[in-house]
């Protein structure tokens, strides 16, 4: 019986045109099923947008707990996070994401609480903390170091007097630490924007321009080439908790201006701030107005300059430790009323949601995919000159190479025997992609049939 063409609608004639050379050349089996395993990684690895997920109790494998404490602070190294300080000279615990369990590395030289570490390599920095007594705690001058190899302390230098404070954050950025905010008398005024560089190669301490809004109890982050500080408080007697700081203040590594962004919703101070994409995820916190801790988490889009609400937490808290492992957020222990009389050891996670393709991702701080951060020293954007004398034990910041990713940039060759790339699928928007995307495959189907049976023929 001889095969004849029949009358299709344009759609499939179109699609018919378009898979012609891939089925001649046997491989249409092959782009639909790369496709397909491309669409089914990506709603596998992300089964709800993050607005439709929900925080989950994080239980150990082997039954450890983590200790309870409030004005800690956690820290990503590799597939680990570390949770430092808190009052009383808690000891460092490490959560194994692979294991799941939680290990006591010992307790840091002094009581250490209110700073937002940093990590270089296997190494974290705390700087910026205060130490003992509400409420006008001592400023720590030193600049004390944690090896995760090793498990022990170090000190590596000390702050210039004239820019000491607690409670301030850091961040890293191109092999250096950048100090912000923070309060020079404790919880009783004293809030300053003062914004510093410091070298860890060299000791050296750089002078850079104050910050538009003075804040203390924060964190801060690193969006590619920005600094973005979100939250806070401009702490005093007799009520601490009050006067929040709702601006969001953004530094431009690239021209060293700051600029304001869109003012945060649900201002407050002791909220974890953690980077995400092109997003700062602020989780938790205290405010005056409550007597229980926060469980709001928001976070703000430094491309469309606006905020979003996130899925609350279970455990409202302040003072915590918090960090992003992968796709899965952490907040661990904190306070869960305004103040420090309730410390928590709950600890909870949430899944997130891809929210940008890959390509469009920005760098963390280490070159590293949603801020989990690891011991390889990547390669960053900065084309600045940067100074390359560092200690053994510290990454030498790189230069970026010049060199770009091509990837899906090269025109295809029809004539060549390659297989296509399958398409980046982005899970922005929510789920119409994966609607539009079946279609694509139904019909794709339908035509690879169609082929083998010759109802294609011209």
């Amino acid at each position: 019986m001889s095969k004849k063409s029949i009358q299709l609608p344009s759609l499939l004639l179109l699609a018919c045109s378009i898979t012609a050379g891939v089925v001649s050349a046997g491989q249409s089996g092959q782009l639909v099923s790369e496709w397909a395993a491309s669409f089914q990684a990506a709603e596998g690895d992300n089964p709800l947008p993050a607005t439709e997920g929900r925080w989950e109790a994080l239980n150990s494998s082997d039954g450890s707990v983590l200790s309870a404490r409030h004005e800690a602070a956690g820290v990503v190294v590799g597939d680990d996070i570390y949770l430092i300080g808190g009052r009383g000279n808690r000891p460092v615990e490490r959560f194994s994401s692979r294991h799941g369990g939680w290990e006591n590395l010992g307790s840091a030289p002094l009581e250490l609480h209110h700073m937002q570490p940093v990590v270089l390599g296997t190494r974290i920095y705390v700087l910026g903390a205060f130490t003992c007594c509400y409420p006008r705690e001592q400023l720590v001058s030193g600049i004390h170091v944690f090896d995760t190899q090793s498990a022990t302390w170090d000190v590596a230098g000390s702050i210039p007097s004239a820019r000491l404070r607690g409670s301030a954050a850091a961040v890293q950025h191109n092999g250096r630490i950048y100090l912000l905010g923070g309060n020079t008398r404790g919880h009783d005024g004293g809030a300053v924007g003062w914004f510093d560089e410091y070298d860890p190669g060299t000791g050296q301490w750089r002078v850079l321009a104050d910050a538009p809004h003075a804040r203390d109890h924060f964190s801060a982050v690193i969006v590619g080439q920005t600094l973005v500080a979100a939250a806070g408080r401009q702490t005093t007697m007799p009520s601490p908790a009050a006067n929040p700081v709702r601006p969001v203040d953004i530094y431009d590594f690239n021209t060293g201006q700051w600029r304001s962004g869109a003012p945060i919703p649900t201002s407050r101070g002791g909220a974890v701030a953690v980077a995400h994409g092109t997003e700062t995820i602020i989780a938790g916190g205290e405010i005056n107005t409550s007597m229980t801790a926060l469980k709001v988490v928001e976070a703000y889009d430094l491309e469309s300059d606006s905020w979003r609400t996130l899925p609350p937490m279970n455990t409202g808290r302040h003072g915590s430790g918090g960090g992003i492992i992968g796709r899965q957020m952490y907040m661990l222990s904190g306070a869960s009323s305004v103040g420090g009389a309730t410390e928590t050891r709950d600890a909870e996670t949430l899944r997130l949601a891809e929210i940008m393709t890959e390509a469009s991702d920005p760098p963390d701080p280490d070159g590293n995919p949603d801020t989990e951060q690891t011991d390889e020293t990547e390669e960053t954007d900065e084309t600045e000159e940067t100074d390359t004398t560092a200690p053994a034990d510290t990454p030498e910041p790189v230069m970026d190479s010049g060199d770009d990713d091509s990837a899906g940039n090269t025109p295809i060759d029809e004539s060549d025997d390659q297989a296509m790339e399958p398409p980046v699928i982005s899970r922005r928007g929510g789920g119409r992609m994966g609607v539009e995307f079946l279609l694509l495959l139904a019909v794709l189907l339908v035509v690879r049939r169609w082929h083998r049976a010759g109802y294609c023929a011209a």
